[in-house]
């Protein structure tokens, strides 16, 4: 097996990576609206892996407050491939979907997904 390939594997393995997005605006009238993403990808040394997506928004303006929470939960497979000189992190899901996204260490506990950048942590 190339060796880049088992490092990037010994870096992702018992790891979980998180990205977080927030967006808001408001308007002249007091109306506020406020979006955020949480993305968490649990990566264990069995190569079984969780991806976990959590939404909340409100929206705000007057007398009225409406929140909105949603979490998303999809089991599965990882594992590392190379495809034209590029590792790639390769996600298949228990839905039988699959994502392949280009990944690269970034240093310590930063790692490239895709055109994102997430943290990198130790499962505890």
């Amino acid at each position: 097996m190339n060796p880049s390939i088992n490092r990037i594997i010994n870096t992702l393995s018992n790891r979980v990576l998180r990205l977080e997005k927030a967006n808001s605006d408001s308007d002249y009238s007091g109306n506020n609206w406020h979006e955020e993403q949480k993305y968490a990808l649990f990566l264990y040394p069995d190569f079984s892996s969780v991806y976990v997506l959590e939404c909340f928004s409100n929206v705000s303006g007057g007398d009225f407050y409406l929140p909105n929470q949603n979490t998303q939960k999809y089991n599965g497979k990882w594992n590392v491939c190379e495809e034209d000189q590029k590792l790639y992190l390769e996600l298949i899901f228990d839905d039988d979907s699959s994502q392949k996204l280009e990944t690269e260490n970034l240093g310590y506990g930063i790692q490239k997904l895709g055109d994102q950048v997430w943290n990198r942590y130790l499962i505890s």
